[in-house]
């Protein structure tokens, strides 16, 4: 019986979705929705709108149809499998209805999209988990807020194994992860303005840990290859955008370039993340567990497609010019290359030598700044901002000086080098160590101690064993390596789709090494 009572409406409606076999149609209309939403980056042109959910229902009604035809059991037809024709009558409906409300009401917009998510995870829980990575870097906060809240919704009327999530949540690096929660928890109750500081913790750090908790508990590895799969396609997606951006932007804020260092960079894409170091810093995590995949997958058509997902985003990473992010992503796939073959880090050793006279002067230039930081405006700011973090930490290394804003900025007027007027130091070790003491920094570094050591025991367990789990859980040690390099230069919990794709990363970690403990024989394709 689920926990709601067999008669409730929710189980009521689950049952009459199961039993019209609605899924596949469920998952026609939220891609629909979700192709509306990538559309609306580029324009809000009706027509254009119109055109493309119109072309979108022909491609459906001409599905069905060479699908009723009888052509073999060889057929690529036969795998599309088209809903029945009512159900394919109610979708066009619904695609052409959202290409007309998204140019006059986002509102509804995103009501429809619940809708068909609603739907999806009362069928089966992990349908949301793999419709949150296709949204992730595409919707904002409040859908993919909407989104757990009804993942977690479902988990009350299809009840889990509960045996089971407790086994999947018994690892070193869960313990670790809620260390840091808690101390993220003592640091925002004991905070001078705590009301505030609980409002960062709930939205950024607790709601994050939560989706942690449900890729841990709900996945297992062939399901875990399906949700990368869904991040890997919504990030090269979202790069296209950022190329896209590159140019037609023209020109980008003045702060993100030093002109006088920088004079052939006029623009810096971002994305959706509204600021090119944190859309960096979201592509050098999926960038990792992308180029896995490339070499996971068997057939052709995966390996090209992966491959080109890896590219696009390598290209938008490019262009956002963020130089933290170029060398964290340069260490990581180092690391992960020869992870994965000695032979693979010659070749791309040298073809990186062989491209670089042919390398852009603007990043030429960029690149150049590395080799003398000093010399960079930004650089210097980061340097200056230290000295009056060392300084603090100084002062308040045992408690911090708490988690809100207000204080923060209270504080750091008295320690303040002349000019460097910061809202938090660009460097996540340093943050937290003064708003969270020796506590809160000992828990982070305690976190990312046993994500490494969970990944590198995976290793020794599963070898010989599965070269799918052995080669995720390399993309998740190289992602987390990415980041934690970032983090050196960046605040990297300054962005919630950042925030989650941090957890995600070592929720893969933690799934893969579950797997792999577990001692289950995966097949390595899924």
């Amino acid at each position: 019986m689920d926990r709601l009572g067999s008669g409730s409406v929710l189980q009521g409606l689950r049952a009459w979705l199961i039993s019209h076999q609605l899924e596949r149609a469920l998952w026609i209309g939220f891609i629909a929705v979700w192709a509306n939403y990538i559309l609306s980056l580029f324009t809000y042109r009706l027509s254009l709108f119109l055109l493309t959910n119109a072309a979108a229902v022909l491609v459906l009604w001409f599905s069905w149809f060479i699908t009723r035809v009888p052509v073999g059991q060889g057929s690529i037809f036969r795998y599309l499998r088209i809903p029945a024709v009512w159900q394919l009558g109610w979708l066009s409906v619904a695609i052409l209805a959202v290409g007309t409300i998204f140019t006059r009401l986002d509102m509804a917009a995103e009501a429809v999209i619940y809708v068909f998510f609603l739907g999806l995870v009362l069928i089966r829980p992990q349908n949301g988990l793999y419709a949150f990575a296709l949204a992730l870097p595409i919707l904002t906060y409040r859908p993919l807020l909407a989104f757990l809240l009804i993942l977690i919704l479902s988990l009350f009327i299809v009840k889990p194994d509960f045996e089971l999530i407790r086994f999947r949540l018994k690892n070193p690096l869960n313990g670790a992860a809620l260390f840091f929660i808690l101390a993220l928890f003592v640091t925002a109750v004991l905070s001078v303005g705590w009301i505030e500081s609980m409002q960062q913790f709930v939205l950024y750090f607790f709601l994050s840990f939560v989706l942690y908790l449900l890729i841990v508990s709900l996945l297992d590895r062939e399901q875990l290859l399906r949700f990368l799969s869904a991040l890997a396609i919504s990030g090269a997606v979202i790069a296209v955008f950022g190329i896209f951006q590159n140019f037609t932007l023209g020109f980008t804020s003045a702060k993100w370039i030093d002109v006088s260092r920088n004079p052939d960079i006029s623009v810096r894409v971002f994305g959706t993340f509204g600021n090119p170091n944190i859309f960096g810093q979201y592509l050098i995590m999926t960038m990792p567990l992308t180029f896995v995949l490339v070499f996971l997958r068997k057939s052709a058509a995966s390996w090209i497609g992966y491959g080109i997902a890896f590219l696009l985003m390598g290209g938008a990473l490019v262009f956002t010019y963020s130089r933290g992010s170029w060398l964290a992503l340069a260490v990581a796939i180092l690391i992960l290359t020869t992870w994965i073959s000695r032979r693979l880090l010659v070749s791309g050793l040298i073809l990186v030598a062989l491209s670089i006279p042919y390398l852009p002067t603007s990043i030429m230039t960029r690149l150049s700044t590395l080799a003398n930081p000093a010399a960079d405006s930004s650089a210097n700011y980061r340097f200056q901002m230290w000295d009056s973090a060392f300084s603090m930490i100084r002062d308040f290394w045992l408690t911090g000086i708490g988690y809100d804003q207000s204080t923060f900025l209270k504080v750091y007027a008295d320690y303040m080098m002349p000019g460097v007027l910061v809202y938090h130091f660009h460097n996540i070790y340093l943050m937290s160590f003064v708003t969270g003491g020796i506590l809160l920094f000992a828990a982070l570094m305690y976190m990312l101690y046993q994500a490494v050591r969970t990944s590198v025991v995976g290793l020794f367990q599963n070898e010989g064993r599965s070269r799918a789990a052995s080669l995720v859980l390399k993309g998740g040690a190289a992602a987390l390596i990415a980041i934690a390099i970032a983090g050196i230069s960046e605040d990297v919990w300054r962005n919630y789709r950042v925030d989650f794709m941090f957890w995600i990363v070592l929720a893969v970690i933690s799934t893969i090494f579950n797997t792999t403990r577990d001692g289950k024989s995966d097949t390595d394709e899924a």
